[in-house]
């Protein structure tokens, strides 16, 4: 099979954007080649336009250039949506077929919370594709209403090639985008009667996102145990992790969050929420702790039973490690990928 993989520039922020580098940096096969066209780029507006329309423009001349039989294209919600139905309706046109990988975090929620018009557009361009990979059973469950038959691939990450000991680490860190979905404000609010317990402990928020808000809120309510890292690059965020011993992601909304596989690949364990696949990969008591969304009272109890247990905090620590090398790490997510493709036709 010859397959075009369609999405976001590899080196831009976001969880796709991860994705997709690790096919470009994993990906082999002997019977299946892989190309890959951008759909969008970081930048300013005018950027972003361009890059989106660039790539809609190319696609079809790529699929009839390079003779492709499989437009494989990450999809989420909003303006990623409006960019990959019309990627879906002119790969069709052309005679390829179609792999939407949708990674929206509630993308069934979308289809919900959406204008008439647009939910029938959205059924309309699912019901296009040959096949659809998702990466949680709430999503398929939801579509599985209207008819429409979908897979689960989890993410996957590589196995880091050296780590530092659990016992070395003294950081907290939060990787994700800034903002209420990914639990921000909840970490911040419970920041006061972690400094009363524990002002030794520094917690630091990484990503984009509303940067601004945390910062007033920080400021108003002088937290002193708060730190915003902001976006980090690849490098800067592997030598983050090699110093991070517990990793917060109280998230209200999520699919397959790559921070929390990269985290416990890093043998990093997290405390985290009941949503999206998160339950599928984080085993409560084991290899981290897991809240519902909004609960202060649990998170602030997991976060300092972490920071004063150092055995079990290291325990947990290499069953996380232990779990995403044996069920998450690219070699078995490559092959997946692999004998999907090589049974597309079956």
């Amino acid at each position: 099979m010859r397959i075009l993989m369609f999405g976001p520039n590899h080196e831009t922020k976001g969880g796709i954007a991860t994705v997709i580098a690790n096919f470009i940096d994993h990906f082999h096969s002997d019977t299946h080649t892989m190309f890959h066209l951008e759909s969008w780029k970081e930048g300013s507006l005018w950027k972003r336009t361009f890059h989106s329309a660039r790539g809609l423009f190319l696609l079809p001349f790529q699929i009839k250039k390079k003779r492709i039989d499989i437009v494989h294209i990450h999809m989420a919600q909003d303006g990623s949506y409006f960019r990959k139905a019309i990627a879906t309706r002119l790969a069709k046109w052309i005679g390829a077929d179609v792999l939407l990988h949708i990674h929206g975090s509630h993308f069934d929620q979308y289809h919900q919370e959406s204008p008439p018009w647009l939910q029938r557009n959205l059924i309309r361009t699912l019901r296009k594709a040959n096949r659809i990979i998702v990466l949680n059973e709430d999503v398929t469950t939801y579509f599985a209403k209207f008819g429409i038959p979908m897979e689960i691939i989890q993410n996957a990450v590589p196995i880091p090639e050296t780590q530092t000991s659990p016992t070395e680490r003294t950081q907290i860190s939060s990787f994700g985008q800034l903002g209420e979905r990914k639990g921000t404000y909840d970490i911040l609010a419970i920041a006061p009667a972690l400094y009363a317990k524990h002002p030794e402990v520094t917690i630091h928020l990484y990503g984009d996102g509303n940067i601004k808000q945390a910062q007033e809120i920080i400021r108003a309510k002088q937290l002193k145990n708060i730190r915003i890292g902001g976006w980090i690059t690849a490098t800067e965020k592997e030598k983050t992790m090699q110093q991070t011993m517990i990793h917060l992601l109280p998230s209200y909304q999520e699919g397959l969050p790559m921070s929390i596989l990269e985290t416990m690949a890093h043998g990093i364990p997290n405390i985290s929420t009941y949503v999206g696949g998160i339950p599928d990969i984080i085993e409560p008591g084991k290899d981290g702790f897991l809240i519902h969304p909004g609960d202060h009272e649990l998170l602030l109890v997991a976060l300092s039973t972490l920071i004063e247990q150092d055995a079990e905090r290291e325990k947990m620590s290499l069953a996380a490690a232990e779990k995403i090398k044996n069920q998450f790490s690219m070699p078995a997510y490559i092959h997946k990928w692999n004998q999907l493709y090589s049974e597309w036709n079956d």
